[in-house]
């Protein structure tokens, strides 16, 4: 590595980095969940997410940079190369819905201990700034970048990606795109995305007035509400899960059970307890209150809950390339009709097909009186993890970390699956924080009591980590000016 030129990115970061905090904080105070309900001209997932977009553009206009938008589907910063291809990154300014289970103010980012705490600050406003900042690198010093730089800023991520398709339905492609928006070192393969529910028979003279889980189907519920028509004191006290189940009275004649999980993202399942899952266990344990139609969902819910790797319900698999299929029950309701919908988020790998789940499913349902129905799918992606940009990236990351480090796949839903020429590209590096808090390799990272993963309660990033990020993304975009793309 020039050592000279990391001199020079080591003090540019430490020039900006509190205008950097600051940026990050600004833009977590957007409370922007994509809502297409509240749409406007030139906001397309509502006013908060518009909002967002504005003080996004607004740090890259102040930055140097040329900045536009696509009538609000997403926006951007430019940067003149001295050929018109672009090098880009992608990020995405909206969040899901906060949830419950904070103790600090989800939109207020707290920096507290070495952590920033605060919804977006991993996932994924944090790391759009950083993405700003590192093209802004190419201007701090005067440099002209030999392809034109394009920092993308997403509208639509967590619901959907229909930003990213406005904007390719009109506009060319770049020559090679990163997005901050996972873990290091690359990801150069995803999982295909399967969403469905699974729709219970009529219910009559039903016990269950009303069901909530997580708000988003990519979240692994943190806390679930179920209200039944039983009156508190002839329910039995939990015998398993006990401490983190309450029964209260709702009403007369009614009682309210709440269970406290642990959440996360959908895709990374594992150290979570789905909230959701508890009340079904809970369930379980008064099955003879329940009415002949509920006891039939309910056995069927308890095979979608029984795990998440598909096993119950018959869907597990698992390759080379992309690992192991994930299974995430994320929200539940109690429709108008009066029948129950779970909702299930499916991270697959090339081992399986959309059809051959839909078919597994919608069989699996049949049994049990209910219904399947599909919701979104996208098939696995992949990049080739030879490609001298994938290269690039990952010797950037080795020199910078010291860390001997292979690209990898994963469940995660990215931007980058849209593109021709894309990976993941951080900030997350949960066995580096490890090393850097003198954790032996045996030893998992454990974060702060009060801290939490992105799509959960109290999300929190380490700010050192953060820094590191930058300094690693303003050295990948160098070498990737360099490279014949």
């Amino acid at each position: 590595m020039d050592k000279t030129l990391e001199e020079r990115v080591d003090a540019y970061i430490d020039m900006v980095w509190d205008q950097v905090l600051a940026d990050i904080a600004e833009l977590v105070g957007c409370p922007s969940v994509a809502d297409t309900s509240l749409a406007e001209p030139a906001a397309p997932f509502g006013p908060d997410v518009r909002r967002a977009l504005d003080c996004a553009l607004g740090i890259a206009r102040r930055l140097g940079y040329d900045t536009a938008d696509d009538e609000g589907y997403l926006g951007w910063g430019d940067i003149a190369g001295e050929r018109p291809e672009q090098v880009a990154t992608i990020a995405h300014v909206d969040v899901v819905p906060a949830g419950p289970g904070w103790s600090t103010d989800p939109f207020a980012m707290e920096r507290r201990e070495g952590w920033l705490l605060g919804r977006g600050v991993i996932d994924d406003k944090g790391p759009a700034v950083l993405s700003l900042y590192a093209g802004a690198f190419f201007l701090h010093e005067g440099i002209t970048p030999r392809y034109s730089f394009r920092a993308l800023l997403g509208c639509d991520e967590e619901a959907g990606m229909s930003d990213v398709k406005h904007y390719l339905a009109g506009h060319e492609g770049p020559a090679f795109l990163f997005t901050p928006d996972a873990s290091f070192p690359v990801c150069n393969a995803e999982k295909g995305c399967f969403g469905g529910s699974f729709v219970s028979g009529p219910i009559t003279d039903g016990v269950i007035r009303s069901w909530s889980g997580a708000e988003a189907t990519n979240a692994v519920p943190s806390e679930s509400v179920l209200v039944v028509g039983v009156d508190a004191s002839a329910l039995p006290a939990p015998r398993m899960n006990a401490d983190r189940l309450t029964i209260e009275s709702a009403a007369p004649g009614e009682a309210r059970i709440l269970a406290r999980g642990i959440g996360g993202h959908a895709s990374l399942p594992e150290g979570t307890l789905n909230a959701i899952g508890l009340i079904v266990s809970y369930l379980g344990e008064i099955r003879e209150l329940l009415a002949p139609a509920e006891r039939d969902y309910l056995a069927l819910l308890e095979l979608v809950h029984a795990d998440t790797a598909g096993e119950a319900v018959g869907i597990a698999c698992s390759s080379t390339a992309f690992g192991a299929l994930t299974l995430n029950a994320g929200t539940i309701a109690v429709r108008p009709d009066g029948r129950i919908e779970q909702t299930i988020d499916v991270r697959f790998p090339d081992a399986t097909t959309t059809g051959a789940m839909e078919a597994t499913l919608t069989q699996l349902a049949s049994r049990f009186g209910a219904s399947f129905v599909l919701g979104r799918s996208k098939d696995p992606f992949s990049v080739d993890a030879g490609h001298p940009a994938v290269q690039a990236l990952l010797d950037v990351y080795r020199e910078v970390t010291g860390r001997e480090a292979e690209p990898f796949s994963m469940g995660g839903g990215t931007y980058a699956r849209n593109f021709a020429r894309a990976v993941s590209f951080g900030p997350e590096d949960e066995e580096l924080e490890a090393m850097r808090i003198g954790l032996s390799e045996d030893e998992e990272l454990q974060l702060p009591a009060w801290a939490g993963s992105m799509h959960g309660p109290n999300e929190a990033a380490s700010e050192e980590a953060l820094k590191e990020a930058l300094k690693i993304y303003i050295l990948a975009l160098v070498r990737l000016m360099g490279l014949e793309l």
